[in-house]
């Protein structure tokens, strides 16, 4: 009976690590290979998922890459140690670099957050664009109302 229990427990913990994904995503240490066909269905995967309240669902891939899918206009953010190579994979919106971050707070180390951009140059993207952030410049991702954007971002340790 304990083992049927202990079996039990075991298989509804690695069901629940295969249902949420895990807590942290390194990065692999083996490469990976996305067809096309696996990123529309990581895409449709994120569509599904969104959170209502953010606007936002997030497919992380390792700790230096994710992909994005965003209904809604984020905060505005900075990041102290990497930049941001972004790959546009669908839908349309604006991204927003430059300017002054208004009332950013460091959020966790290397973090800058804050409620929005004042000043920037609006980059209006679609799927196929890409775009180089540069470490410690502000960015702020802006969808209109009733849109989506869908983004892949690969965190970037520029050399100095």
């Amino acid at each position: 009976m304990r083992n049927a229990v202990w079996l039990l427990a075991t298989r509804i913990l690695a069901a629940s690590v295969l249902i949420v994904g895990p807590a942290h995503a390194a990065d692999p240490t083996t490469p990976i290979y996305w067809s096309a066909e696996k990123t529309r269905e990581i895409m449709r995967d994120a569509a599904a998922r969104v959170n209502k309240d953010t606007g936002m669902s997030p497919q992380r891939f390792g700790d230096s890459m994710f992909l994005m899918h965003r209904e809604k206009t984020s905060g505005a953010e900075a990041h102290t140690e990497s930049a941001d190579f972004i790959i546009v994979n669908g839908g349309a919106g604006t991204i927003l670099i430059g300017g002054t971050i208004l009332n950013g707070k460091l959020e966790r180390p290397g973090e800058i957050r804050g409620d929005a951009i004042e000043g920037g140059t609006p980059y209006p993207v679609k799927a196929g664009d890409t775009l180089y952030v540069p470490k410690a410049m502000p960015h702020q991702f802006q969808v209109e109302q009733g849109g989506h954007v869908v983004y892949t971002i690969v965190k970037v340790i520029p050399t100095q």
